[in-house]
């Protein structure tokens, strides 16, 4: 069973994926991706409307109408035909042309969304992948720490059949294999279902192992240039910027209430007429100007307007606020990034000890010098240094991704 169950994770899990691969297909299948290119095409169809209130409208009608026995009396025909030719055109409506304004505003408001959302997309998608680099790392850990025990499970055993060593060392090894197996197959099961979470993520039917380094490339950042990035790039705040932008058109399109409104119209029509005992067609045209205006609306369109511009404030306090939180954000995770190199060189260096300190250990348990306890030590010192990097070089890799969201 064990056998069949590796082969079908051996089959399924053929090749790996890498972080630019991974990112490509989060930002195709990602559903919020997907919902924002609607609201695009929306958008469009949105300026679509917007103009064909401006362009000339043409309709015509036709109709016949037989009237039958006695109704057809004096000068009404029997048969009567009728038809209209109209054209309708809006000379002056300052409310539609800003409305189409509004429109084509909108518009550039729902791509640079489209664009913050493939950014918080493409963050999230980092965000995971390391998660994934991570718990891998930890079952190759805890798979090198089991081949360890399992060695010193048959070397203390050697040594307690040769009589060289108590009973109480024996179980002590045994005790120490069957821990590190458990370790081993909890982490196994977290990376399986951090599989599974990536999969549905990206919205695959199937996901394979990620492949790349958890390790870090150190990158020095200038804190001012970094500022000078987020401001000019930022996804989140030119969406607030625009939803400013947008605003003044939307008062812009309320005060245009106060114009008056000119159309133009024209109609060619023509019906069937009797006169005496002959039938015949009567057409021709009708040409009209229209002027409105609203002299008074019991303040409408004032309060309209000062709505609007109250909405208007409130964004740009918002979008104030939020520039000045995500420059605090940026200053704070500059530290946090800096804080995370200085801990990773320092675990580093630490691994180096903890590693000759085993290395020592080994020998002088081999030597007879040293009990099985200072072993025990060391190995456990070495492999909790070993996880603390680990886990330090995934803490880096969001924090440096987190920073990439903010100013890139």
């Amino acid at each position: 069973m064990k056998v069949f169950l590796f082969l079908l994770v051996f089959v399924s899990i053929s090749f790996s994926i890498t972080l630019e691969e991974a990112v490509k297909v989060a930002k195709d299948n990602a559903t919020k991706v997907r919902l924002s290119r609607l609201e695009i095409e929306k958008a469009k169809e949105q300026i679509r409307q917007a103009r064909a209130k401006i362009l000339p409208s043409v309709s015509f009608t036709y109709s016949y109408t037989h009237l039958g026995g006695e109704l057809a009396t004096g000068l009404t025909p029997r048969d009567r035909h009728a038809y209209s030719l109209s054209l309708n055109q809006t000379l002056f409506d300052l409310f539609l042309f800003r409305s189409l304004d509004v429109a084509k505003e909108n518009l550039q408001l729902q791509r640079l969304i489209l664009d913050d959302i493939t950014r918080e997309v493409e963050y999230q998608t980092k965000v995971l992948f390391y998660g994934l680099l991570y718990k891998k790392q930890l079952v190759k850990v805890y798979e090198e720490e089991l081949s360890y025990w399992e060695e010193n499970y048959k070397l203390v055993k050697a040594k307690y059949d040769a009589g060289i060593v108590p009973k109480v060392e024996l179980l002590r090894s045994q005790s120490q294999l069957e821990n590190a197996r458990a370790r081993l197959e909890m982490a196994k099961s977290d990376y399986a279902n951090a599989l599974e979470d990536f999969k549905v993520f990206l919205r695959l039917e199937s996901i394979t192992e990620p492949e790349g380094s958890l390790e870090p490339r150190i990158v020095a950042y200038e804190l001012d240039s970094l500022k000078q990035a987020l401001l000019e790039n930022n996804t989140t705040l030119k969406v607030a910027q625009e939803y400013v932008e947008l605003q003044k058109k939307r008062v812009q399109q309320a005060k245009a209430l106060y114009y008056p409104t000119v159309g133009f119209s024209a109609t060619y029509q023509g019906s069937t007429s009797r006169t005496g005992t002959s039938t015949h067609m009567r057409d021709g045209y009708t040409i009209g100007l229209s002027l409105n205006y609203n002299i008074f609306d019991g303040f409408s369109r004032d309060s309209t307007v000062a709505q609007g511009e109250i909405e208007l404030l409130k964004l740009k306090e918002e979008y104030m606020d939020k520039r000045e939180k995500l420059v605090g954000e940026l200053n704070k995770l500059i530290n946090t990034i800096k804080a995370l190199e200085i801990r990773i060189s320092a675990s580093k260096t630490a691994l180096e000890a903890a590693e000759e300190s085993l290395r020592l250990s080994k020998e002088r348990y081999r030597l007879g010098i040293a009990t099985q306890l200072e072993v025990l030590d060391s190995i456990n010192n070495y492999n909790n240094t070993l996880l603390n990097l680990n886990f330090l070089y995934y803490q880096y890799n969001i924090n440096v991704a987190l920073l990439e969201r903010l100013v890139r």
